[in-house]
């Protein structure tokens, strides 16, 4: 590591709590504000799961950013930050637009510092690896997508309902099969 990629690393440290308290409130404020305000102030984690899930992906998302060493690692905070969004309504872009809200973050946190340290080429190579983190989390978003709709897919063709909206024919016999054996038992189907 060199001096000037020392340097930035040091003042990004400095910084990550200021950094990544901001990238927390604009994610938050992707959501309508009354669910805004919901996640920023319900601190249980099982009242307010989606608010629980940024606050621990995003403190280790920025860390592995910052440090840009493992891939692996970078997918499974992306995953945790963009599943959720990936089955909520958002559309790809707004979906993983919050991973690259961290570069006007930074930019309004350290270009005068990067300016007076001459940290250019050092500060062009993390919004690099910004760049790749929001490619990453595209990946992250359409495998989840692809999920839902597997599941979904999946849901409708078990379903004993053609598409049209009526009973498959197959599924009306056997119902019927068993209302008429229930009858000959005594049964009252109704209460069945």
């Amino acid at each position: 590591m060199g001096s000037g990629e020392k340097k930035l690393t040091e003042l990004l440290e400095q910084k990550k709590g200021k950094i990544v308290e901001e990238w927390i409130r604009r994610i938050h404020h992707t959501y309508p504000d009354e669910t805004a305000n919901f996640l920023k102030e319900e601190k249980n984690e099982f009242a307010n799961p989606i608010g629980a899930s940024i606050q621990q992906s995003v403190w280790p998302l920025y860390d592995e950013i910052i440090s840009g060493h493992d891939s692996d690692n970078l997918y499974k905070c992306l995953d945790y930050l963009i599943r959720v969004r990936a089955v909520q309504d958002f559309t790809p872009t707004a979906a993983v637009a919050v991973v690259s809200f961290l570069k006007d973050i930074m930019r309004e946190e350290l270009l005068e510092t990067i300016e007076e340290q001459g940290l250019y080429r050092e500060y062009l190579a993390l919004e690099s690896r910004i760049d790749n983190a929001v490619m990453a989390a595209f990946d992250v978003f359409m495998r989840c997508r692809e999920r839902v709709w597997e599941v979904r897919h999946n849901d409708i063709t078990q379903r004993p309902f053609v598409l049209s909206g009526g009973m498959c024919a197959s599924y009306m016999l056997r119902r019927g099969k068993k209302h008429l054996e229930k009858m000959k038992c005594g049964k009252n189907p109704s209460l069945n």
